[in-house]
């Protein structure tokens, strides 16, 4: 977003009434820029290369391009070829698409290889991946304005947490998603993703060393505030 945007995004968030929530794929916002109440920031973080791998596979199932031909009709059907490729096959012959390559910049609608750039913020320095300057601010970014930034791997604790951290929008959340699994749980189940061997993982793995630390930076926090509730019980 452009100074201008962040200050409209900010503006419209500060307009609604309590108790509202905001939920939107968007970089994090210093509403104090703008002289206004910063909101309650929660977020969710998930292993990086895991996350890449079902983006890979999410852009290429049919009901994407149905949501998205409804949304653009004049964007142009994919490439056959295109649709067919696997990730492994991708990493293998070092296809552009799954480079990955320090520093690199994409152009286009979004950029979804990394959770950084949604920590860090909308500077340009943000928008390089994989790198120091990026996760640095990502990270100051969780521990000064963040009051959860949960684990879908350890969805219990995440629960637990948000519970305890922000109880007047969370109150009761670990009984409302247990009792609601078993209905929701095929929504955004990928069934057109297939298994990635470790091997192709590991290599990818290579590239992607400063969000395995951020990664590990939000599952630590996480247990440190799980651990200050002081519960008998483990999540």
């Amino acid at each position: 977003m452009s100074y201008n945007e962040e200050g409209k995004l900010s503006k419209l968030v500060n307009s609604f009434q309590p108790s509202s929530v905001y939920v939107k794929h968007v970089c994090f916002t210093n509403f104090t820029k703008f002289n206004l109440d910063m909101p309650i920031y929660v977020n969710m973080v998930r292993d990086p290369v895991e996350r890449v791998i079902s983006w890979y596979y999410y852009v290429r199932a049919p009901w994407y391009f149905v949501e998205r031909k409804r949304a653009f009709p004049d964007l142009p059907l994919p490439n056959p070829n295109w649709l067919k490729k696997d990730f492994e096959t991708c990493v293998k012959t070092n296809d552009p698409e799954c480079r990955y390559l320090p520093g690199h910049r994409r152009d286009g609608f979004g950029d979804h290889r990394r959770q950084t750039m949604f920590f860090c913020g909308h500077a340009d320095d943000c928008t390089g991946f994989n790198t120091e300057v990026a996760m640095r601010k990502a990270k100051e970014n969780v521990e000064k304005h963040y009051a959860v930034v949960g684990v879908l791997e350890e969805l219990n604790k995440t629960l637990t947490v948000l519970e305890h951290y922000v109880p007047r929008f969370f109150k009761g959340a670990k009984d409302v998603y247990y009792n609601e699994v078993k209905i929701f749980s095929k929504i955004n189940r990928n069934i057109y993703k297939p298994t990635t061997a470790e091997a192709t993982k590991d290599i990818v793995r290579k590239n992607f060393t400063r969000e395995l630390e951020f990664f590990d930076f939000c599952k630590q926090r996480l247990h440190k505030q799980y651990l200050a509730l002081n519960l008998d019980q483990k999540p």
